[in-house]
């Protein structure tokens, strides 16, 4: 089949190799950088409940939304370990330190703590005992060590000690606050490396372990070099976006799609399509100040919420879908809604009708969430995406 993915986001990017990997041709059709820039760099399936007690058994917790409008409860626990299982297979920088089905406790850029499911591999979980060093940049604003420090050695959940430190880099002399992507470029080089390494040599015991800004370098390596000068644990600490370790994982899976055969086009936005008897026959794709016709077996339709662009609010409060003008459901929250599917991802309307049946939905454009407040981002993207791409090659193969 020729199969139209619309969005570059973890659930685009996953969806079009599930569908490449089976012998289908894919493009993929993005106006730029998808969402895991975005991310923490983890797996999130469910993290908080609504009352905002925490969850130590996320996929528990799918189970239970059975019957509801979250997504959850049409995509399944299922799906969303397979899709989660995939792309463990498939980028080997995940780890589950309290299991693949629990939740681990992690440090927040604000000295919080919160569950996760997959920690990316340069993260490393809270436990009771630990002696934390929270390290400062100055250089760097969005990272309070003293606060974090501070809110870690009274947290409730998590029984640790913390002191904070502070140290100096000169990465730009023009520049006195610097973005965590710009340190990430600078730590990728020999000599940023090693100036950070100086800065930081002697300043732990071995017996704690370093929290430091999630940017030690866009490339894995460069983790692992500073890790090994050290001598030290490391653990990266999520931080406001843009995020090195979504960016990490955003350039494996890219490369890992360009090896697969995915055309992917960037600068480019789906405006509408030709669609005959509940089926979309071709799709338009404006790129280069010109508008292109290509025909299509199916559409993938993971090109995001509120975020990206796909759904926008109008000032007297309409929301609506820009690039097929779907159905978008108003629920309650403006954060929640969306574009509801059935089992099989088909977006629906409002009675539950298939409004396409050659279309099938994954991530954020599904409606009935709030994954930043329940932490469900990725559990949502890599498990629409399975359940999409196994009910686009099931049904395809039966047309």
């Amino acid at each position: 089949m020729k199969i139209v993915v619309v969005g570059a986001g973890l659930a685009g990017l996953s969806t079009a190799m599930m569908l490449t990997e089976a012998g289908h041709r894919v493009e993929i059709v993005s106006k730029g950088i998808g969402g895991l820039l975005l991310s923490s760099g983890g797996l999130d399936v469910y993290g908080w409940t609504p009352d905002g007690v925490p969850v130590s058994q996320p996929f528990e917790k799918v189970a239970e939304l059975s019957g509801t409008s979250h997504p959850y409860a049409q995509i399944g626990a299922d799906a969303v370990r397979k899709g989660i299982g995939w792309l463990s297979s498939r980028i080997p920088a995940f780890s589950f330190p309290a299991g693949e089905e629990s939740n681990a406790l992690v440090p927040t850029a604000v000295g919080a703590v919160r569950p996760m499911l997959g920690l990316h591999s340069t993260m490393s979980a809270l436990e009771d005992g630990q002696k934390l060093v929270v390290v400062g940049l100055k250089q760097f604003k969005d990272f309070p060590a003293q606060l974090i420090a501070d809110n870690l050695s009274r947290s409730p959940l998590v029984d640790v000690t913390a002191r904070a430190i502070t140290i100096s880099l000169d990465i730009r002399s023009h520049e006195a606050d610097s973005a965590a992507t710009n340190i990430a470029r600078f730590l990728d080089t020999p000599g940023g490396r090693e100036t950070f390494v100086s800065a930081l040599r002697g300043q732990a015991q071995p017996d704690e372990i370093l929290l430091v800004p999630a940017m030690l370098g866009l490339k894995p390596q460069s983790y692992e070099h500073i890790v090994a000068s050290l001598g030290v644990r490391i653990s990266e600490v999520p931080v406001a976006p843009p995020s090195v370790p979504g960016r990490r994982i955003n350039d494996a899976l890219v490369q890992a799609a360009k090896a697969s055969r995915v055309d992917l086009s960037n600068n480019a936005q789906v405006i509408g399509c030709d669609h005959e008897n509940g089926r979309i026959t071709a799709v338009h794709i404006q790129r280069a100040g010109r508008v292109t016709v290509a025909e299509v077996d199916a559409v993938i339709h993971a090109g995001g919420g509120f975020e990206s662009g796909s759904l926008t609010r109008t000032p007297e409060g309409t929301i609506f879908e820009r690039a097929f003008d779907l159905p978008v459901h108003h629920a309650e929250n403006i954060f929640s809604s969306g574009v509801l599917v059935d089992e099989k991802m088909h977006p629906t309307d409002e009675d539950g009708n298939a409004v396409f049946h050659n279309m099938y939905l994954a991530g954020s454009i599904i409606g009935g969430a709030h994954a930043p407040a329940e932490k469900s981002g990725e559990g949502i993207a890599l498990g629409s995406a399975w359940a999409a791409a196994h009910a686009a090659m099931s049904e395809g193969e039966n047309r």
